[in-house]
């Protein structure tokens, strides 16, 4: 592979070291040599190859958390008219997804983070999908004057209730998407951040990427007309990657299918094996389908020859609305933006200089 075609970054780093080229080649074999014939040195690679597969059969559950207060119904109304566009991205996928609803109600026994509707689970033997979660979103007003939206969330996904009236709901085996819309601020007893950590751990060690939640809320930090800012579910959206849309927002159809994306169990976020050099990682994406290769002579147009040995599209770096996808520094992953997603079963391949070589 050509090294610098691939790294943007090294041309300007050959322009100002002029060894660089040669040691670059040498060190990208793992191998520096000195000048005397006997004295044979070994050092790391500086470059870091990564590469994920994008989720080849999605398997999702999906847990919609809906105010049910009073204030609420317009929005609730709106949610199931536009489910339609939400099932069309989980059918596009080919995703095998379960659907349950609760309500932000944990006063009333009936509710508590036990699945409404019937059938409480919505899944591709439903006969129909999309009437089945318009009749169960329209819950019953509550009397309560609380809205706890995590700790609904909670209840619903713990031990107690999968095993009672929950049970068939959660997988094993799948990627779990939390959902919440509310137009007021969580009122759960405990700090925040129990509830970002429990979610993230409930799937275990090392499964954290397959758990998320999303909120339909009002922005911080002053929230928008009619609702308040969700402050909380913003903050626990932001610790598991999902996604923010506002509540006020005139029409929800763009919101559900950019939700129905996700919701397919497709990834957004690829954690790095090291840490990353951030103005050196580029980023490929191609499949199976694309045409194999040995060399960059053998691609045409702007693709690239991935170390997958594969022709492959380069991925731009975010600026603004410009560009797919932008490195987090804290968690050390290539995170994808907008309506950008890898394909189903296609590959990721991340290059970067590994930090402190």
């Amino acid at each position: 592979m050509d090294w610098q075609q691939f790294f943007p970054s090294l041309r300007q780093r050959s322009r100002t070291v002029g060894t660089w080229n040669f040691t670059l080649v040498l060190m990208a074999v793992g191998v520096i040599s000195s000048w005397g014939c006997d004295d044979v040195r070994f050092t790391e690679n500086p470059i870091q190859i990564d590469t994920f597969q994008q989720t080849p059969n999605p398997m999702v559950d999906i847990l919609w958390v809906v105010d049910n207060s009073g204030t609420m119904s317009d929005e609730r109304a709106q949610l199931g008219e536009k489910f339609d566009q939400f099932m069309a991205k989980l059918l596009e996928s080919g995703a095998d997804y379960h659907i349950g609803i609760v309500s932000t109600d944990t006063d009333d026994p009936a509710h508590s983070g036990r699945l409404q509707g019937d059938p409480k689970v919505i899944t591709p033997a439903t006969p129909d999908p999309k009437a089945a979660f318009a009749a169960n979103v329209q819950l019953p007003e509550t009397d309560s004057r609380v809205e706890r939206g995590l700790d609904a969330m909670r209840l619903a996904l713990g031990e107690d209730l999968l095993s009672g009236d929950n049970s068939g709901f959660l997988r094993a085996n799948a990627s779990l998407f939390v959902i919440v819309i509310s137009d007021e601020n969580d009122h759960s007893i405990g700090p925040v951040e129990y509830y970002s950590r429990w979610l993230e751990h409930l799937k275990g060690a090392g499964n954290e990427n397959t758990v998320s939640m999303s909120a339909i809320v009002g922005q911080s930090p002053d929230g928008c007309a009619g609702a308040e800012a969700g402050d909380r579910y913003l903050h626990v959206q932001v610790d598991t990657g999902g996604l923010f849309h506002s509540i006020c927002s005139e029409d929800y159809g763009p919101i559900v299918e950019e939700l129905g994306i996700n919701a397919a169990g497709l990834r957004r976020k690829f954690y790095l094996s090291e840490g990353a050099q951030a103005d050196t990682i580029q980023v490929l994406n191609y499949s199976d389908q694309d045409q194999a290769c040995q060399s960059q002579g053998e691609c045409s147009g702007d693709k690239i020859c991935a170390a997958g040995h594969h022709c492959a599209d380069v991925l731009e770096e975010a600026t603004g609305q410009v560009g797919v996808w932008s490195y987090e520094e804290g968690d050390n992953s290539v995170f994808f933006l907008h309506d950008f997603i890898p394909d189903p079963g296609s590959f990721i391949e991340v290059a970067y200089f590994k930090q402190g070589i």
